[in-house]
Protein backbone atom coordinates (compact mmCIF):
# COMPACT_ATOMS: atom_id res chain seq x y z
CA UNK A 1 0.00 0.00 0.00
CA UNK A 2 1.38 3.70 -1.33
CA UNK A 3 2.12 5.90 2.03
CA UNK A 4 -0.11 8.61 1.24
CA UNK A 5 1.77 10.71 3.86
CA UNK A 6 4.38 11.68 1.45
CA UNK A 7 1.95 12.41 -1.50
CA UNK A 8 1.03 16.43 -2.50
CA UNK A 9 -2.48 17.33 -0.72
CA UNK A 10 -3.77 17.49 -4.65
CA UNK A 11 -1.40 16.62 -7.58
CA UNK A 12 -4.39 17.66 -9.66
CA UNK A 13 -5.11 21.29 -10.10
CA UNK A 14 -8.30 22.44 -8.50
CA UNK A 15 -9.55 26.03 -9.28
CA UNK A 16 -10.76 28.04 -6.37
CA UNK A 17 -13.68 30.16 -7.35
CA UNK A 18 -15.31 32.78 -4.98
CA UNK A 19 -18.14 35.76 -5.55
CA UNK A 20 -19.24 38.70 -4.59
CA UNK A 21 -22.88 39.76 -5.37
CA UNK A 22 -25.36 42.00 -5.16
CA UNK A 23 -27.55 39.97 -2.96
CA UNK A 24 -28.59 36.90 -1.81
CA UNK A 25 -30.86 35.51 -5.04
CA UNK A 26 -28.70 34.14 -8.18
CA UNK A 27 -32.57 34.97 -9.96
CA UNK A 28 -32.69 38.81 -9.32
CA UNK A 29 -29.59 39.79 -7.66
CA UNK A 30 -26.36 40.76 -10.00
CA UNK A 31 -22.65 39.04 -9.64
CA UNK A 32 -20.24 41.84 -9.27
CA UNK A 33 -17.25 39.56 -9.37
CA UNK A 34 -15.21 36.27 -9.52
CA UNK A 35 -12.50 35.60 -8.06
CA UNK A 36 -9.72 32.13 -9.50
CA UNK A 37 -7.20 30.94 -8.42
CA UNK A 38 -5.42 27.10 -9.37
CA UNK A 39 -4.45 25.57 -6.61
CA UNK A 40 -1.68 22.72 -7.40
CA UNK A 41 -0.19 20.73 -4.64
CA UNK A 42 -0.03 23.46 -1.95
CA UNK A 43 1.07 26.09 -4.74
CA UNK A 44 -1.52 28.95 -5.72
CA UNK A 45 -1.29 30.25 -9.38
CA UNK A 46 -2.71 32.02 -12.17
CA UNK A 47 -5.05 34.60 -9.89
CA UNK A 48 -7.36 36.07 -11.81
CA UNK A 49 -10.11 38.64 -10.75
CA UNK A 50 -12.96 39.67 -12.96
CA UNK A 51 -15.72 42.53 -12.61
CA UNK A 52 -19.71 41.87 -14.16
CA UNK A 53 -20.93 44.52 -15.54
CA UNK A 54 -25.05 44.97 -15.75
CA UNK A 55 -27.43 47.46 -17.97
CA UNK A 56 -28.54 47.99 -13.99
CA UNK A 57 -28.09 47.19 -10.86
CA UNK A 58 -30.68 45.63 -8.54
CA UNK A 59 -28.83 45.36 -4.80
CA UNK A 60 -29.66 45.08 -1.50
CA UNK A 61 -27.92 47.80 0.85
CA UNK A 62 -26.87 44.80 3.21
CA UNK A 63 -25.16 42.57 0.28
CA UNK A 64 -22.92 46.16 -0.47
CA UNK A 65 -22.26 46.70 3.08
CA UNK A 66 -20.74 43.40 3.00
CA UNK A 67 -18.44 43.94 -0.46
CA UNK A 68 -18.01 47.45 -0.09
CA UNK A 69 -18.11 47.69 -3.99
CA UNK A 70 -18.66 50.94 -5.19
CA UNK A 71 -20.96 50.40 -8.46
CA UNK A 72 -19.96 53.72 -9.91
CA UNK A 73 -16.31 52.20 -10.50
CA UNK A 74 -17.31 49.11 -10.91
CA UNK A 75 -19.12 49.78 -13.94
CA UNK A 76 -16.23 51.58 -15.42
CA UNK A 77 -14.22 48.79 -14.71
CA UNK A 78 -16.43 45.92 -15.77
CA UNK A 79 -16.98 43.42 -18.36
CA UNK A 80 -20.30 42.24 -20.36
CA UNK A 81 -20.98 38.85 -18.61
CA UNK A 82 -20.51 37.17 -21.77
CA UNK A 83 -16.77 38.65 -21.84
CA UNK A 84 -16.35 37.16 -18.15
CA UNK A 85 -17.72 33.86 -18.95
CA UNK A 86 -15.42 33.86 -22.07
CA UNK A 87 -12.80 34.80 -19.60
CA UNK A 88 -13.27 31.82 -17.58
CA UNK A 89 -13.41 29.22 -19.96
CA UNK A 90 -10.05 30.52 -21.14
CA UNK A 91 -8.53 30.24 -17.79
CA UNK A 92 -9.55 26.96 -17.47
CA UNK A 93 -8.58 25.91 -20.87
CA UNK A 94 -4.95 24.83 -19.75
CA UNK A 95 -5.52 23.12 -16.55
CA UNK A 96 -8.50 20.81 -18.41
CA UNK A 97 -11.80 20.19 -16.89
CA UNK A 98 -10.88 20.21 -13.07
CA UNK A 99 -12.94 20.23 -10.25
CA UNK A 100 -14.18 23.80 -8.36
CA UNK A 101 -13.52 24.73 -4.57
CA UNK A 102 -14.78 26.99 -2.73
CA UNK A 103 -16.22 27.93 0.55
CA UNK A 104 -20.50 27.68 0.91
CA UNK A 105 -20.24 26.97 -2.11
CA UNK A 106 -23.34 26.30 -3.09
CA UNK A 107 -24.26 29.52 -2.97
CA UNK A 108 -21.47 30.97 -5.63
CA UNK A 109 -22.55 27.90 -7.98
CA UNK A 110 -25.93 29.33 -7.97
CA UNK A 111 -24.69 32.64 -9.51
CA UNK A 112 -21.91 31.15 -11.37
CA UNK A 113 -24.28 28.61 -13.48
CA UNK A 114 -26.59 31.71 -14.34
CA UNK A 115 -23.28 33.50 -15.93
CA UNK A 116 -22.15 30.22 -17.48
CA UNK A 117 -25.18 27.66 -18.54
CA UNK A 118 -22.46 25.65 -20.12
CA UNK A 119 -20.27 25.39 -16.14
CA UNK A 120 -20.35 21.30 -16.30
CA UNK A 121 -19.00 20.88 -19.65
CA UNK A 122 -16.06 23.68 -19.00
CA UNK A 123 -15.39 21.88 -15.13
CA UNK A 124 -15.80 18.84 -13.61
CA UNK A 125 -19.90 18.66 -11.65
CA UNK A 126 -17.62 17.03 -7.92
CA UNK A 127 -16.81 20.10 -6.10
CA UNK A 128 -15.28 20.54 -2.74
CA UNK A 129 -16.51 22.77 0.09
CA UNK A 130 -14.23 24.05 2.71
CA UNK A 131 -16.96 25.13 4.87
CA UNK A 132 -18.58 21.11 4.42
CA UNK A 133 -14.73 20.13 5.06
CA UNK A 134 -14.69 21.59 8.24
CA UNK A 135 -17.80 20.74 9.48
CA UNK A 136 -16.79 17.09 8.98
CA UNK A 137 -13.44 17.90 10.66
CA UNK A 138 -15.28 19.44 13.81
CA UNK A 139 -17.64 16.17 13.74
CA UNK A 140 -14.44 13.75 13.52
CA UNK A 141 -13.05 15.92 16.28
CA UNK A 142 -9.90 16.80 14.16
CA UNK A 143 -10.47 20.25 14.03
CA UNK A 144 -11.78 22.38 17.60
CA UNK A 145 -16.06 22.95 17.45
CA UNK A 146 -14.97 26.38 18.49
CA UNK A 147 -13.56 27.22 15.32
CA UNK A 148 -16.55 27.29 13.46
CA UNK A 149 -16.71 27.31 10.07
CA UNK A 150 -16.87 30.79 8.64
CA UNK A 151 -13.60 31.60 6.22
CA UNK A 152 -12.32 34.47 8.40
CA UNK A 153 -12.32 32.15 11.48
CA UNK A 154 -11.26 29.14 9.63
CA UNK A 155 -8.26 31.67 8.14
CA UNK A 156 -7.24 32.86 11.60
CA UNK A 157 -7.14 29.28 13.41
CA UNK A 158 -4.66 28.46 10.66
CA UNK A 159 -2.87 31.87 10.71
CA UNK A 160 -3.81 32.63 7.09
CA UNK A 161 -3.32 36.58 6.21
CA UNK A 162 -7.43 37.27 5.08
CA UNK A 163 -8.98 40.27 4.19
CA UNK A 164 -12.97 39.36 3.76
CA UNK A 165 -15.31 40.14 1.11
CA UNK A 166 -12.66 40.26 -2.21
CA UNK A 167 -13.82 37.37 -4.67
CA UNK A 168 -10.08 37.34 -4.94
CA UNK A 169 -8.82 37.17 -1.69
CA UNK A 170 -11.74 34.74 -0.58
CA UNK A 171 -10.74 32.27 -3.27
CA UNK A 172 -6.83 32.54 -2.27
CA UNK A 173 -8.07 32.41 1.22
CA UNK A 174 -10.16 29.65 0.32
CA UNK A 175 -7.54 27.08 -1.33
CA UNK A 176 -4.94 28.50 1.41
CA UNK A 177 -7.61 27.07 3.84
CA UNK A 178 -8.39 23.67 1.68
CA UNK A 179 -4.38 22.53 2.30
CA UNK A 180 -4.71 22.79 6.09
CA UNK A 181 -7.81 21.12 6.38
CA UNK A 182 -6.44 18.35 3.75
CA UNK A 183 -3.35 18.19 6.18
CA UNK A 184 -5.53 18.35 9.26
CA UNK A 185 -7.00 15.41 7.79
CA UNK A 186 -3.91 13.35 6.66
CA UNK A 187 -2.50 13.93 9.87
CA UNK A 188 0.68 15.74 8.30
CA UNK A 189 -0.23 18.41 11.72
Amino acid sequence: MEDMSTQPVSAQPIIFLDTETGGTDPATSPLLTVGLITLTGSELSRPLHLQVRHDTYTVRAEAMAVNGIDLVAHHAQAQPPEAVAQAIRDYAAPVGRVMLGGHNFAFDLGFMRRLMPDLYSVFRRGFTDTKLSAQFLIHARMLPRSVGTPLEALAKHFGIEYGAHDALEDAQATAKVYVKLMELARGDR
